[in-house]
C-alpha cells in the first residue's frame, strides 16, 4: 500500500471537505495518487456508487487503470475503439470508469447516474474542448480537478466547471520535485495519415535492405516532422520519390504539420515560461514553425546558416521562443530557457542529452519542463524510447516511468515480440518480422528487461521465446539437462549443483539478471564457462529453465 505524503493527505482532505475543488500541484508530486484516494475514501464511506476519471489520452487510460487496480480499486477502462454497444455494457457495470473525455461525451446517453468525477489534466476544461463539454452535461455532487499548471486566463471557467482552485508551489514541496520534468503529448495521426503511414511501413517490411533504409527515412520524416517534410522529399527526383510515386497525390493532400495544435497546447500550458526552445529535425519545418509562431510570440530561428550564425545566436538570446534544428543542440547558450519542446524526437542518446543541456543549468525557474511531441504507433515512439533508454545511464530522464511503459506496450517494436510464440534466434526473428537487426535487438533487449522474453543457449545461439510460451523450450531437452556444478553471485556467492543453486536463488527472486560460472570437469582438466542470462527472472519456472540450461553439457 502507498504511504501518503503529508501534502497528499492535506489535498485529499481538502477535496473531500470542499466536494468540488481544483488542485494545482507540480508535475511529479503524485496527482494520480490524490485522485485515487479521493475516490477510495468516498466509496469506503458509502457517499458514492459510481465515478468517472477523465484522462486525456489512451496511454493515460491504461496507466491510470493499472494504478487504480494496484490499489484494489475496481476500475474499468473504456475506449472509443470499441463499439458503443460494448461500451454501454461496461458503463453499466463500472464502479470507477476511466476514459477519455471524447469517449465519455459520445456515451453520455448510456452512462447513467454519476456521483463523482475526477478530471486529470483539467487545464483542458475550457471552451469547446471535450473536457468542458462533459463537465457541463454531467450532474454530480463531487468534482476534483488536477493539473500541474493552469493559465491565469483559464482559471475562472475551470473553477466554475469543477471547483475553487488551491495551489501548492514548487518551493513548498521542495525535496519532492525534480529539477526538470518531462511530459509526453500524443500527437495522433488522423485516419488518412495513419493509412499512408501503414502502407509505407508495409512496403518497408517487404523491401530489400537498400530500399528498407529509404522507406525508414520516409517514415521518420512523416511521423517525426510531419507530412511537410515528406512532401519536400518527394518534390525532388530521388529513390524515395520513385518508390512512393503512386502515393504522391495522396500524400500531397495531407495536412502539413499534424503536431502543430499540440505545440500550441504546450506553449499555452506553460504560459509563464521565460524562454522556450523548440527542436525540429528538418529545416523546411523549422522555417514554417518560425513563420507561424512569429504571429503570437517574439520568435528566433536557428538553422545552421554560417553567414548569419552570430546574428542568429544574439537574436535567440532576446526571443521568447527559439525554433532550432540540430545546429542549436550544442551551440545555443540560453541559461534562462525553462521550456524545451521536442517537435522531432531523436534516436541518438548523445543528441538527447545535448538538447536537455540547454535547460539543465540551475538558473531561472526552480523547475524546468521538457515536452515530447510523439506520434503514437509510429517510429517516432521508437526513437524516443531508444534515446531515453540509453540516456538514462548518464542523466536522470524525468519522464514518468509508467508513461514510458505504456508507450512501449503500444509501440511497433513491441509488436515484434508478439511473433515470439516459437523458440528462435534473432536472425529468424529479423526475417519473419521484416524489421532491421537494430530494431529487433532493441525490442528483445527491452522485452528481456521487462521480463516478457527469455532465452537459452542452444546450437542456434541465443534462442528466444516469450515467457507465456516458455514450455516450448522443452523441445531443446538436450540443452536443459543439468550435469555440472556452478557458482552464481547474488549478495555473495552461491555454489553447488542444480538443486542447491535453485533452492538458494529462488528465495532471492525477482532478479534482473543472472550470471553463472560453470565448472566442467573433463578428466583432470576443469573448464570454466561464464553464462549470462540478461533478462528479468521473476518466477521459479523461469529460474528452473535458466539453471538447467546454464549447467547443461553444451
Amino acid at each position: 500500500m502507498i504511504e501518503l505524503r503529508d501534502y497528499q493527505k492535506e489535498a485529499i482532505e481538502h477535496a473531500l471537505k470542499a466536494k468540488r475543488s481544483t488542485l494545482v500541484l507540480p508535475t511529479g508530486t503524485g496527482k494520480t495518487v490524490i485522485g485515487a484516494f479521493f475516490l477510495k475514501k468516498l466509496f469506503e464511506s458509502g457517499k458514492i456508487k459510481k465515478a468517472i476519471v477523465l484522462v486525456p489520452t489512451r496511454i493515460l487510460v491504461e496507466q491510470t487503470h493499472n494504478f487504480y487496480r494496484s490499489l484494489g480499486l475496481n476500475s474499468e477502462k473504456i475506449y472509443g475503439i470499441f463499439s458503443k454497444d460494448v461500451r454501454a455494457e461496461v458503463w453499466k457495470k463500472a464502479r470507477i470508469a476511466i476514459s477519455t473525455p471524447e469517449t465519455v461525451y459520445n456515451d453520455l446517453d448510456v452512462i447513467g447516474k454519476v456521483d463523482a468525477v475526477v478530471v486529470d489534466e483539467c487545464h483542458h476544461a475550457v471552451g469547446d474542448d471535450a473536457y468542458a463539454k462533459v463537465l457541463r452535461e454531467i450532474d454530480c455532487e463531487y468534482r476534483l480537478g488536477l493539473s500541474a499548471f493552469i493559465p491565469r486566463r483559464r482559471r475562472k471557467e475551470i473553477e466554475e466547471l469543477i471547483g475553487e482552485m488551491r495551489e501548492w508551489s514548487v518551493e513548498s514541496l521542495r525535496g519532492y520535485v525534480a529539477e526538470w520534468i518531462g511530459e509526453v503529448f500524443e500527437t495522433k495521426f488522423n485516419k488518412k495519415e495513419m493509412e499512408i503511414y501503414d502502407e509505407i511501413d508495409r512496403r518497408r517490411c517487404k523491401a530489400k535492405s537498400s530500399d528498407k533504409l529509404v522507406y525508414t527515412s520516409a517514415l521518420k520524416f512523416f511521423a517525426k516532422d510531419g507530412a511537410l517534410a515528406l512532401k519536400e522529399s518527394l518534390s525532388r527526383e530521388t529513390k524515395l520519390s520513385k518508390l512512393l510515386e503512386d502515393l504522391n497525390d495522396e500524400i500531397m493532400k495531407l495536412r502539413d504539420l499534424h503536431k502543430l495544435n499540440y505545440l500550441f497546447r504546450a506553449l499555452e500550458l506553460y504560459e509563464g515560461f521565460e524562454k522556450s526552445i523548440v527542436f525540429v529535425e528538418r529545416v523546411i519545418v523549422a522555417k514554417k514553425l518560425f513563420e507561424i509562431l512569429s504571429k503570437d510570440f517574439d520568435t528566433a530561428l536557428i538553422v545552421g546558416r554560417k553567414k548569419r550564425r552570430e546574428e542568429d545566436l544574439e537574436r535567440a538570446k532576446e526571443a521568447k521562443v527559439v525554433v532550432s534544428t540540430s545546429a542549436g543542440e550544442e551551440g545555443v547558450d540560453l541559461p534562462t530557457a525553462d521550456l524545451l519542446i521536442n517537435w522531432s524526437n531523436t534516436s541518438s542518446p548523445l543528441r538527447f542529452i545535448q538538447r536537455h543541456g540547454r535547460i539543465m543549468r540551475k538558473v531561472g525557474r526552480p523547475v524546468k519542463f521538457v515536452v515530447y511531441l510523439v506520434t503514437p504507433d509510429t517510429i517516432d515512439v521508437d526513437d524516443l524510447l531508444a534515446s531515453a533508454e540509453q540516456a538514462k545511464r548518464i542523466i536522470d530522464v524525468n519522464i514518468d516511468k509508467s508513461t514510458l511503459e505504456e508507450l512501449w506496450r503500444a509501440s511497433r517494436r513491441r509488436k515484434i515480440i508478439e511473433l515470439l510464440t516459437e523458440p528462435m534466434p534473432i536472425e529468424w526473428l529479423v526475417e519473419i518480422s521484416g524489421r532491421t537487426l537494430a530494431e529487433v535487438r532493441f525490442a528483445l533487449k527491452k522485452a528481456c528487461e521487462e521480463g516478457e522474453v527469455v532465452y537459452i543457449y542452444t546450437h542456434l545461439g541465443k534462442t528466444y521465446i516469450r515467457v507465456d510460451h516458455i514450455d516450448k523450450l522443452e523441445r531443446f531437452s538436450s540443452y536443459l539437462n543439468p550435469v555440472w556444478e556452478g557458482k552464481a553471485k547474488i549478495n555473495g556467492s552461491v555454489r553447488g549443483d542444480y538443486s542447491k543453486l535453485k533452492s538458494r536463488i529462488e528465495r532471492k527472486l525477482p532478479l534482473q539478471k543472472l550470471e553463472v560460472v560453470v565448472a566442467k570437469k573433463v578428466g583432470d582438466v576443469i573448464e570454466y564457462n561464464h553464462r549470462v542470462y540478461n533478462f528479468r527472472i521473476s518466477s521459479p519456472k523461469v529460474l528452473d529453465i535458466v539453471l538447467r540450461n546454464a549447467l547443461s553439457n553444451f
